[in-house]
């Protein structure tokens, strides 16, 4: 959705102000459709898409000779790589170029991690206050397995040159937006939108 449309049309459809059978939201499911209808696309065939098991879904990637080439994936998919592999040598990532016809900037779609206080206290409102600041963010950069869109961290601080790239697509984004499947109620996002991609990817028409 943020590759073929602008972020306000994202906002409205994960707000339910635009119906899932709305033009801008049928055309981004066929887009994704392209791709994952696609036989040539897809290791094992389009009727592998609604089949594979999540942790599987790389597996093609270390293959010989390779199932596949690419894997359209989040961040925190390296725990489901072979182990021994190494990212930077044995697979690497790219940020995936734009339409070239869509002038819709960098967005990023991503997760976050949110903290709350339950028994406010002085100290605890003091260290909410240092995790706003780049050096509380580059104590958890340098341990691994952090991102943060701080802009006033020193990204050499990042463990290992992977997160650094990664970090890198972060800050640059003209756009972030959170999972628009997660920020729906449940009955939807987990639900009815789930279900409906899953028929969706064995055939079923976008708009119904």
């Amino acid at each position: 959705m943020l590759r073929t449309q602008t972020p306000d049309v994202y906002d409205a459809w994960v707000a339910n102000e635009i119906s899932f059978d709305d033009p801008r939201v049928v055309e981004a499911i066929e887009t994704f459709g392209t791709f994952a209808r696609n036989d040539a696309y897809v290791m094992g065939g389009a009727g592998a898409v609604a089949t594979t098991d999540f942790r599987d879904s790389p597996a093609g990637l270390f293959q010989s000779p390779p199932g596949c080439y690419m894997h359209r994936q989040a961040s925190f998919i390296p725990a489901f790589f072979p182990e021994g592999t190494v990212v930077g040598e044995d697979a690497d990532f790219f940020y995936f170029p734009a339409f070239a016809e869509k002038d819709l900037g960098s967005p990023v779609l991503g997760g976050g991690t949110l903290m709350a206080i339950t028994d406010p206290s002085d100290a605890t409102m003091a260290f909410v206050e240092f995790l706003k600041t780049p050096v509380a963010h580059e104590i958890m950069m340098a341990q691994g397995g952090f991102l943060t869109p701080h802009a006033g961290v020193n990204l050499a601080t990042y463990e290992t040159d992977t997160l650094r790239g990664q970090g890198e697509i972060l800050l640059n984004a003209t756009t972030f937006r959170f999972d628009g499947s997660d920020l729906m109620p449940g009955a939807i996002g987990a639900g009815s939108f789930w279900t409906g991609m899953v028929d969706y990817a064995g055939g079923a028409d976008a708009a119904g």
